[in-house]
């Protein structure tokens, strides 16, 4: 079953996942705090709505 199709909420993990790496590489990266600070909240609005979406499926 390789090719299985995967569960709805292991798409909204991975991207989660892929949200959470993004902010940490981008908050590494900003040249001050409060940029840094502003990728991590940016990740955290975008979770929140992968949240959202996913609590309305159920």
């Amino acid at each position: 079953m390789a090719n299985a199709v995967a569960r709805h909420e292991q798409s909204a993990l991975t991207e989660i996942l892929s949200i959470a790496r993004a902010a940490l590489r981008a908050a590494v990266n900003a040249p001050t705090d409060d940029a840094s600070l502003d990728a991590a909240g940016d990740a955290l609005v975008a979770i929140a709505r992968v949240v959202e979406t996913e609590a309305r499926h159920d």
